[in-house]
């Protein structure tokens, strides 16, 4: 579908709520909001938001919102006034979200009877907005913002657990969903689910998608495999994002499903065999894996078939997307050659929030880099080795974590695996592998020793081995390696 070049997100919602009023827009448990309704309460909250501020400025208003329609309609309302959103995370400590909430100076803060429920905390200073007070006459007014503005405020911790805001325009999603449409062949007659919570930007991004186009969305409360298959069912979803635990989940489910659908994995490598598993249970699936970033969204895509030719890449570039393989003095590096990863497209963002300096070091001069290192191949394929600022040096050999943690989590005894280097006078560092072992099983270092043989040069295997209960975890459920390293730190004292 062709997008308007000059407005924004959620341009065509008058038109939809006039040629497809009654299609739903938003299946939500045994709700279903037309496309009429849609645009009515954006339009009521529109109006309500007016009320409250200075519509002649861009405003921050943070939503502390549940998993629910009004999520999506507030959303649309406040993006669509050329004002940025701001999603808060229920499942944030108390100081996780004051810390968020100072960092991000929200203009108004709008919340839920469902998110006052579920979150652990709450602002003294949240509106309720009224649900049930809709414009009383012209439900044809709704304000439309210009693809320039930016519209989203998200977080990234990386591995450090230090929060950092990175704001990016709606014309850099617009550009995505082009790309999503011509990789993926989906459009507005498909219906969508992403299960992941609104509040993370892989399934607002796929709501968000699915609602400009005129498509329909499934908004699940939350995940079990149970009940997203059988939401798969009753609505006839026929496009699926996630995230690799979700397909593993469903796979597990000994049930089959014969109408076509497309899975679209990203976050990590789909495991062969929980693939060969979906492809049996889900027979007409189609199945996509991608690699992205919060900041600079699509970047490269793998078909199946492409990934079993080259099991390690991370596919080839979307449409627009340029990659380039650089060293320290910003040089291009032929194929094969392992170096820093810089990706130019027009899905980038647009800045880090009171972070100039960190803006100007990730959008160079070159391309984006956000620590990523890697290769190409002379196809043009792109392989991640690991993260920059993650590399160990032991006997003066460079040994980047993320390559040994995947051989030992291929292990069926491993339920997690993280790797670090800690200080060695002979060599530098020393590598250690610290394992979570899954509850029905010992653990099992004989199995993990030879995959080691099989897969790994003698310089990459670890030479010490903790095990470990659990691994603590940043605010955006990634595992927090600097506090890992602080904490061995601390017993070596």
């Amino acid at each position: 579908m062709p997008h308007d070049k000059f407005q924004g997100i959620g341009s065509q919602l008058v038109q939809f709520a006039k040629t497809q009023p009654d299609k739903p827009a938003i299946y939500y448990q045994d709700t279903i909001i037309t496309y009429k309704s849609f645009q009515e309460n954006i339009a009521s909250y529109q109006k309500q938001l007016r009320g409250l501020l200075n519509a002649q400025k861009t405003q921050k208003v943070a939503l502390l919102i549940d998993n629910e329609p009004m999520f999506l309609e507030v959303y649309f309302a406040v993006i669509m006034l050329g004002w940025v959103a701001v999603p808060f995370d229920p499942k944030w400590t108390k100081n996780e979200a004051g810390l968020i909430k100072d960092m991000a100076e929200p203009d108004l803060i709008i919340t839920s009877e469902a998110f006052k429920q579920e979150a652990a905390y709450q602002f003294d200073e949240s509106v309720l907005l009224d649900q049930n007070k809709l414009i009383e006459s012209n439900t044809d007014l709704l304000f439309v913002a210009d693809a320039e503005k930016e519209f989203y405020l998200g977080f990234t911790s990386g591995s450090t657990g230090t929060p950092k805001g990175f704001l990016r325009s709606q014309l850099s999603w617009i550009h995505s969903f082009s790309a999503d449409e011509v990789v993926f062949n989906y459009d507005q007659n498909d219906t969508i689910i992403a299960p992941g919570p609104l509040n993370h930007s892989l399934s607002l991004f796929g709501a968000t998608h699915a609602l400009h186009i005129g498509a329909s969305f499934c908004l699940p409360t939350a995940f079990s495999n149970r009940s997203i298959l059988n939401l798969i069912k009753k609505h006839r979803v026929t496009v699926m994002y996630g995230v690799p635990t979700m397909f593993h989940s469903l796979a597990s489910l000994n049930e089959t499903y014969s109408d076509p659908i497309t899975f679209l994995s990203s976050g990590a490598k789909l495991e062969p065999h929980v693939k060969q598993q979906l492809k049996s249970l889900f027979t007409q699936a189609s199945i996509y894996e991608y690699y992205g970033a919060s900041e600079l969204s699509y970047i490269t895509y793998a078909t199946d078939s492409f990934n079993q030719k080259y099991p390690k890449s991370v596919g080839l570039p979307f449409p627009h997307v340029q990659i380039t393989i650089r060293n320290h003095q910003g040089e291009i590096l032929p194929a094969n050659q392992i170096g820093d990863i810089y990706v130019k497209s027009p899905f980038l963002f647009n800045r880090y929030l009171n972070h100039p300096q960190a803006t100007q070091e990730t959008l160079t001069k070159y391309g984006a880099f956000i620590g990523d290192v890697g290769f190409l191949n002379e196809l043009g394929a792109l392989t991640i080795v690991g993260r920059k600022n993650n590399l160990m040096i032991t006997g003066g050999h460079n040994v980047y974590p993320e390559e040994v943690e995947q051989v030992i989590k291929q292990s069926p005894a491993v339920k997690e695996a993280v790797v670090v280097g800690l200080a060695d006078q002979h060599w530098g560092e020393r590598i250690v592998a610290l394992i979570e072992w899954k509850d029905e099983c010992h653990p099992n270092l004989a199995s993990v020793k030879n995959l080691y043989k099989k897969h790994l040069s003698i310089y990459k295997r670890p030479r010490k081995y903790i095990p470990v209960a659990t691994f603590p975890y940043t605010h955006t459920n990634k595992i927090a390696r600097q506090q890992i390293l602080d904490n061995l730190k601390g017993l070596a004292r």
